[in-house]
């Protein structure tokens, strides 16, 4: 039988939201640099994304009680600090991804990281009426 992957362990993963203490932010820019296993304190730029994502998750995901960093689910987590993330890394590449020759170059031009990112935090679909 094979193992569940689980994508939060993916290079270190987020911290499981149990590991929080109640009153923590439930993401930070910390929380992103980690993740993506960049040293040093964050830049400017990166808080700055961490906290635009932060703001649109909290008002499209009104289900969730966002002011105790213990009750948000680890998807939720997982997808924010990706697409914070993506956001710090984008700097007009056309990929989304920056890279710096041909092989360091994520290209995705279907969007599939961003569709699984809206996944993982549950960001749903617009309905027609």
């Amino acid at each position: 039988m094979s193992e569940r992957h689980d994508p939060s362990t993916e290079l270190g993963g987020p911290p499981p939201s149990s590991a929080r203490a109640p009153g923590d932010p439930w993401i930070t820019a910390d929380d992103v640099a980690a993740y993506h296993d960049w040293p040093g304190a964050p830049e400017q730029r990166l808080i700055d994304a961490t906290a635009a994502v932060r703001a649109a998750v909290e008002r499209r995901r009104s289900d969730v009680d966002f002011t105790d960093g213990t009750l948000v689910g680890a998807d939720i987590r997982l997808g924010s600090i990706r697409w914070a993330g993506l956001m710090f890394q984008a700097r007009g590449a056309p990929s989304g991804f920056t890279g710096y020759d041909e092989q360091s170059t994520m290209f995705d031009a279907l969007g599939a990281q961003r569709a699984e990112i809206m996944r993982l935090i549950g960001w749903r679909r617009p309905v027609a009426v």
